[in-house]
């Protein structure tokens, strides 16, 4: 199968000559920042016309883009504000907030704790901690999202779990389009999956409104490659996964045809109705299935299900088109 890409290399991660400008002149209009000024601060970060006192250490021990940055001599016209040297980022000044916030401040951005993190800090803290090369930071982002949006079916099982990323309809959108974005290709089987997945293909072939009311779209090739994934999935659910239901496994130590094959039939009926293309998103219940079924029948069942569950999650990336589990891992 041809796969497609899975990196998008944002024109945002350049060289740190290109990420940065130290300011000729501080606008008259330009504002302190409520959420991050220190008072002995050594450093004037200025976003659009908000400006953040902060630590220049802080920044060079923690970013070799920052470090190269303010080694370079500062020439005689730059501005000063209040006796600190003024360095213009061309990012959005909520996502430079959250960022150096998360690199000043420990428990800001600490994935571990149970507290929910809002969207709009995580993804800032995750792309320009992977512009500005903030290893630490982007692997703390990395640890969360791969949990949510993991490589192996046991932790995707796991994931309901996990609750402190902010949750809302349009989060596997944003996560793929963050994860190309910052260059996480085992992120991105997963997130897919759950655009695949959802309610309405509209919601695949449109887009969705995020939290904030902006609208998050696929590009096309990948509502194409969502709605082929849609209906291999879709298939491969009844026909592999839900084989034991419709007489297309053998059962030959069965000793009690009849009735097992009047259940399976009835549980077929009913299954058949309420599936969709959620592979990994069904639960079926073992228990109610195996009281009018031999043990035998139930066993052979539980063990074919969840060994074709397993192969459609090892085939999941090149069932979206993108390489294979093993070399995301080494990409």
């Amino acid at each position: 199968m041809q796969t497609r890409s899975p990196h998008i290399r944002p024109l945002s991660l350049t060289t740190p000559e290109q990420t940065h400008t130290v300011l000729a002149s501080t606008p008259n209009s330009s504002i302190k920042s409520h959420d991050l000024w220190f008072e002995d601060g050594t450093l004037v970060i200025a976003s659009e016309n908000v400006l953040f006192r902060v630590y220049r250490g802080i920044l060079s021990e923690n970013s070799p883009v920052f470090a190269d940055m303010v080694k370079f001599p500062q020439p005689h016209h730059v501005d000063e504000f209040e006796g600190c040297p003024v360095v213009q980022l061309y990012d959005a000044p909520n996502d430079v907030m959250h960022f150096l916030k998360a690199l000043h401040c420990v428990s800001y951005f600490d994935v571990y704790m149970s507290q929910t993190i809002k969207w709009a800090c995580f993804s800032a803290v995750l792309r320009l901690s992977t512009k500005y090369q903030v290893e630490l930071l982007r692997r703390r982002a990395y640890t969360l999202l791969s949990s949510l949006y993991p490589t192996s079916l046991a932790k995707w099982d796991a994931r309901d779990s996990i609750t402190n990323l902010e949750s809302f309809e349009a989060r596997p959108f944003a996560v793929y389009l963050l994860a190309k974005e910052a260059d996480l290709p085992t992120i991105l089987p997963a997130a897919l999956y759950l655009c695949a997945d959802s309610r309405d293909i509209n919601c695949i072939l449109e887009g969705l409104d995020s939290y904030d009311n902006s609208h998050i779209e696929l590009d096309w090739a990948d509502k194409k490659a969502c709605i082929r994934a849609r209906e291999i999935l879709c298939i491969a659910l009844r026909t592999r996964m839900f084989a034991f239901l419709t007489g297309q496994i053998p059962f030959p130590g069965c000793r009690t045809t009849a009735m097992c094959n009047n259940t399976r039939l009835k549980w077929l009926q009913g299954v058949e109705a309420s599936l969709g293309s959620g592979v990994f998103s069904v639960s079926f219940p073992w228990e109610q299935f195996s009281v009018g079924i031999c043990e035998y029948c139930s066993t052979t069942s539980q063990n074919h299900y969840n060994a074709e569950r397993r192969k459609i999650w090892d085939e999941l990336p090149e069932i979206f088109g993108l390489p294979a589990w093993n070399q995301l891992h080494s990409e």
